[in-house]
């Protein structure tokens, strides 16, 4: 009841921040409009969209927090998901689906998830992962592996960059609210992809890959066994 309450409220605080920050950007967007706005008075204005776009995304992401919808999982083949993933992500990044390598054996792997959360989280993994990737190499590269967990019997997806990898500091707090190492970044997207994947007893958790970039891994509920309510 504590934490149902402490939700409510925190996305309270979050919708009466909202309506300020609106007129905050607002009003820096007409200034860098005025005519009579000096040159050396761009960067204050540069300054006020940026952090007033980095707040917001932080409110989005709170009241995504508040409003994260009950699971309906569905069992349904992981590769021939992730092509369509894969299109549709690259097409709106803007980028060649060649940039994305999907390695699933066996073939027939069968997941049982929400599509429309998987893709959420997948979609965030996949950002994180090709900018990390330029930002370490120079080249987009990223490889979705996956396949049967041969001790467990459970399914699982990689989601494998060749980025600078998580430093031993950062380990502890990966997963933790706000715990970002970017400075725009919000700390959420981690937080929240780990929420959605338990909720689907599902599990997400970084493989340390020293030298070999940073990997997520997904580990699904089993598909023969049925889920709990």
């Amino acid at each position: 009841m504590k934490l149902a309450s402490l939700g409510r409220l925190t996305a309270s605080i979050a919708h009466e921040i909202r309506n300020p920050l609106s007129a905050i950007s607002h009003a820096g967007q007409l200034l860098a409009e005025s005519p009579q706005l000096q040159a050396s008075d761009t960067r204050l204005t540069d300054i006020i969209q940026q952090h007033s776009q980095r707040m917001n995304s932080i409110i989005e992401n709170i009241l995504q927090l508040s409003r994260l919808q009950r699971s309906h999982p569905e069992e349904f083949l992981l590769k021939p998901w992730l092509q369509d993933f894969v299109t549709t992500f690259c097409s709106t990044q803007g980028i060649e689906t060649r940039y994305i390598t999907i390695d699933i054996a066996p073939l027939d792997t069968l997941v049982r998830i929400d599509p429309t959360q998987l893709n959420q989280v997948l979609w965030n993994l996949c950002h994180n992962g090709l900018r990390y990737s330029v930002k370490q190499t120079g080249n987009l590269r990223l490889t979705l592996h996956g396949g049967i967990n041969n001790e467990s019997v459970n399914p699982f997806l990689e989601v494998i960059d060749s980025g600078p990898g998580v430093s031993q500091d950062a380990l502890d707090h990966l997963f933790e609210p706000f715990f970002t190492t970017e400075p725009k970044g919000t700390g959420l997207g981690l937080y929240i992809s780990r929420e959605l994947c338990e909720s689907n007893q599902a599990r997400l958790n970084y493989i340390p890959t020293p030298g070999r970039g940073s990997c997520f891994r997904i580990v699904f509920a089993d598909p023969r066994r049925k889920q709990l309510t």
